[in-house]
């Protein structure tokens, strides 16, 4: 069976003063010194006053094509209400040939008056001419007006693994879940090849300025990889990205097994889903929700699927990931991967984001070798909320990160970007003091995770998440060179900021 070697790091791993050498992309040394100091190719990088040197920083789960494509898109985040959401729309209406799909991201009706999910009657009262598709914070949902139903062809019926909502007539109020999004995301036109190698070199870009060296991409569609491989290409993939492919209706048989597209270009994996999002109430639980008794959230995939969708790519190199959110969700995937461990006690299992994870399965991920993959951000913007979901006795284990690493698992550190902002030191915050936004006080203060476990999460461990033998994630001899320097503390100083970013001993950001 797959064992998983967890470097256990200490404060003085990161944070004692040191000189580091580098040269032709490689840690040469590091000598102990008064203050922090860097050589790369024998020249000293000029650092001020209370610098910091660090491991390249790592999101192990994000959509790296999300930050320019929803620069792209109306923004909702932070609108009061669903009437607020409408009107943002409707100033892009003017801007917009007439006909043309209208896309947004980013509302979420737990930070509205009402909590209730939003309906078409209020965006027809004042789009009416143009198709729009505005898509919920965690994506797990879309909020369409009439015309969008209508160009979709979206009509009352069942769909597995999703819903079409109703209202009391039996009509769509607008809100696809899950798989019914699949419906209208046929419809909308596709962007064009160089349109998305825009979005994807504004994305890298955004990255390299917070300090992140190397992204484990989600979900990626195979159509997508041409924008990529271009961008990589013309030199724009200047962080390393490790390509996990779509794969719930096995589309990453286009791609049969892992190779290298282009620099800093991989695919490595593929990605299930086996449920939806809590937000959206996708999220599969043991019980029924707090809040919704009628529900314990959808069911995406069983595990004897998850067993025979698998073990093909696994067979031909691939790391399989899993999207699990509730506990039953999780149990699903302990499940089926208890059996492909059985076939494949070697390959690369892990779990994207074990939110909830009943106490009595925390174990088996030791057990099977599973590694999570969590998102400490997911945890500071969701408390209210999943107090409201999951009630006061599972909110006590949900986000379980100090309950995860005493079982002697690592954890993966990562943002789910654009879901949750891409910045990794609101990451590192997080994790050690998990304090929803405004708040003062930890949420469940008893999984909180000290500073060392934070910085590892985010560097050390993180190429247990991708298949093969790196040398990177600390500051060692013979290791890569890829290193951040921040200009102080992240977890004393919250304005922390990236001054120079280095992916194999180039410096390919500086403030």
């Amino acid at each position: 069976m797959s064992t998983i070697n967890v470097p256990r790091p200490s404060d003085s791993d990161f944070f004692s003063p040191k000189t580091v050498r580098c040269s032709g992309g490689i840690i040469d040394g590091i000598e102990p010194s008064e203050r922090f100091r860097l050589f790369l190719d024998g020249r000293e990088m000029g650092l001020p006053p209370g610098a910091m040197i660090l491991p390249g920083l790592v999101d192990t789960h994000c959509h790296l094509i999300g930050i320019g494509l929803m620069a792209s898109r109306v923004g909702l985040r932070g609108a009061a209400s669903a009437g607020e959401c409408a009107e943002r729309v409707a100033e892009r209406v003017r801007a917009t040939a007439p006909g043309e799909w209208i896309v947004g991201f980013g509302w979420n009706q737990e930070e509205w008056t009402e909590r209730r999910m939003p309906d078409r009657a209020t965006l027809d009262r004042l789009i009416a001419d143009h198709p729009v598709a505005l898509y919920r914070i965690d994506s797990h949902a879309v909020w369409l007006n009439g015309r969008a139903l209508l160009e979709a062809g979206i009509t009352p019926q069942r769909i597995d693994g999703g819903s079409i909502e109703l209202d009391e007539r039996g009509e769509p109020t607008g809100i696809l879940i899950d798989n019914a999004m699949k419906l209208v995301d046929r419809a909308i036109p596709p962007p064009t090849v160089e349109r998305q190698r825009g979005w994807i070199e504004e994305s890298v870009g955004e990255c390299l300025r917070l300090g992140i060296t190397e992204v484990h991409d989600m979900n990626v569609e195979p159509e997508r990889l041409e924008s990529m491989t271009r961008a990589a290409d013309r030199g724009g993939m200047r962080l390393r990205c490790q390509v996990f492919l779509a794969a719930q209706n096995e589309e990453w048989a286009a791609v049969p097994r892992p190779v290298t597209l282009g620099p800093n270009l991989h695919i490595v994996g593929v990605k299930y889903f086996a449920d939806g999002a809590l937000g959206s109430r996708g999220a599969l639980l043991l019980e029924p929700y707090s809040d919704a008794p009628g529900t314990r959230g959808l069911q995406l995939l069983d595990a004897g699927e998850i067993v025979r969708l698998a073990s093909e790519p696994l067979r031909r190199g691939f790391a399989v990931a899993t999207h699990a959110i509730g506990d039953g969700a999780n149990r699903i995937v302990l499940d089926a991967y208890a059996e492909l461990r059985a076939g494949f006690p070697e390959s690369l299992l892990r779990m994207e984001h074990a939110q909830t994870v009943h106490p009595a399965d925390v174990p088996r991920f030791a057990a099977f070798g599973v590694i999570p993959a969590m998102q400490p951000t997911h945890c500071t913007s969701d408390a209210a909320m999943a107090e409201a979901r999951l009630g006061p006795e599972r909110c006590g284990y949900a986000y379980g990160w100090r309950s995860m690493l005493g079982s002697g698992v690592p954890i993966l550190g990562g943002s789910d970007f654009p879901i949750e902002s891409p910045d990794p030191l609101e990451g590192l915050r997080a994790f050690h003091f998990r304090r929803p936004a405004g708040g003062a006080e930890a949420w469940h203060p008893g999984e909180v995770i000290p500073r060392a476990d934070a910085v590892a999460a985010y560097t050390a461990w993180a190429p247990l998440g991708i298949p093969g033998d790196h040398h990177r994630g600390r500051i060692l001899p013979g290791a890569d060179a890829d290193i951040v320097v921040l200009s102080g503390n992240p977890f004393d100083d919250p304005g922390a900021a990236a001054l120079l970013t280095i992916v194999g001993g180039e410096v390919v950001y500086r403030s």
